[in-house]
């Protein structure tokens, strides 16, 4: 498939356009979703993977609490009309119901556990796209503006240094150009320096060499609002969830119920006698779930919890907030920049009718344009820093790509 595509770096002092051929698997309407998809696959192995197979449990341990015992004991009569005994005893300790409930609702926990590490880490992964992708829309922007004014200086080259030698116009406007001139091929250096790194790091996190076709992000009011769902708070309460059932399950009400099944055989002279025998021990509650130490422990716990989520909360709720007054800060400024274009187009316009007239004072008029450009470019800047706030308030809210 042939596609015109932009290169990503400037060659010389030009962004040039070639014609490339894209593979087979390449996909032009990659979207944000896609490159975090990407990016969750190829980080994966950064997620602990419990081995299911060492912690899973067979269908006796569901109920067994620990191993069974054996226990063997025989007795021998000293006299000659005495009675020898021999006893074996198999012992099973069985998992309370209070217990095995318990433990269903650990596994449960886990499962959460599980569920919120994977947010929390396509939340961070999500931080990282929105990072480079906005960056490398700003350093591109840049480039644009340096572009412009590699064309401008570029058109009055020749002709200053033309005018220079023929003494029309005074040697160092000459320079000047030349100066600026060797400016921008430092700047166009530094640019593609940083494009170059930014599209590694992207490289790098996702293994795509595609881009996003849109980056801007809309922002909901309702999607925002509730910081209860960002996953760090999610992650907070499900560590505490879990460590309350573990403290249950070190209760009293978890003992277990045991069993033992034994055989006997009595014999005398003349007689004999084999037994068989079951024997059941529950214990009997009495009084509360958790000991005095425990209830503790569990208060030490929710306030450590509660501490740990207020200092989050409030955390996160100040980031989103300061994200926010960001945006309208942009918001505002945008407008003002705006409302200022039509200024800069016409000074620009007069600036080229006085330069081209070969008006005094070239110098001011060469400032004054590439000031101009660098305004302009300004405009378009903060616009993509407005866009950019969308996708920093959608992270401090802990909505992922």
């Amino acid at each position: 498939m042939t596609r015109f595509k932009s290169l990503w770096w400037p060659w010389g002092y030009f962004v040039v356009y070639i014609c490339v051929i894209l593979p087979t698997h390449a996909q032009p309407n990659l979207s944000l979703h896609d490159s975090l998809q990407a990016a969750i696959e190829k980080q994966s192995n950064l997620l602990i993977k419990p081995n299911i197979e060492q912690v899973k449990e067979s269908g006796l341990s569901t109920w067994l609490d620990g191993s069974p015992s054996v226990s063997f004991m025989h007795l021998e009569s000293r006299d000659e009309l005495g009675t020898n005994e021999s006893e074996i005893t198999f012992s099973f300790d069985i998992k309370s119901p209070f217990l095995r409930d318990i433990e269903k609702k650990l596994d449960s926990k886990v499962d959460k556990l599980q569920s919120t590490a994977k947010q929390q880490f396509a939340l961070i992964l999500s931080g990282r796209l929105r990072s480079i992708l906005w960056e490398l829309s700003i350093q591109k922007a840049s480039l644009e503006a340096l572009n412009r004014k590699q064309t401008l200086l570029s058109s009055l080259t020749t002709q200053f240094e033309e005018m220079a030698a023929a003494q029309a116009i005074p040697q160092y406007l000459a320079l000047i150009v030349q100066a600026e001139m060797n400016q921008l091929s430092i700047s166009f250096m530094e640019y593609q320096r940083n494009i170059s790194s930014l599209q590694e790091q992207y490289f790098a996190l996702t293994g795509l060499r595609v881009l996003p076709n849109q980056i801007s992000e809309s922002l909901e009011g309702e999607e925002i609002a509730e910081i209860a769902n960002h996953p760090d708070v999610r992650a907070l309460d499900a560590e505490f969830e879990n460590a309350y059932e573990m403290l249950l399950g070190s209760s009293k009400r978890t003992t277990p119920w045991s069993i033992q099944l034994t055989g006997k055989h009595v014999s005398t002279p003349g007689f004999s006698e084999n037994q068989l025998g079951v024997g059941v021990e529950v214990p009997i509650g009495i009084g509360e779930t958790l000991s005095s130490l425990q209830k503790s422990e569990y208060a030490k716990l929710t306030i450590d919890h509660e501490i740990a989520r207020k200092k989050l909360y409030l955390q996160l709720t100040e980031n989103k907030a300061s994200r926010v007054r960001e945006y309208t800060f942009l918001q505002e400024k945008q407008r003002l920049l705006d409302k200022g274009l039509s200024t800069l187009h016409a000074l620009n316009k007069v600036m080229d009718e006085l330069r081209e007239a070969n008006a005094p004072n070239q110098e001011f008029f060469i400032r004054t344009l590439l000031n101009n450009i660098d305004a302009q470019s300004n405009v378009e800047l903060n616009r993509l820093y407005t866009q950019r706030q969308v996708a920093l308030i959608k992270q401090a809210a802990g909505i992922t790509l």
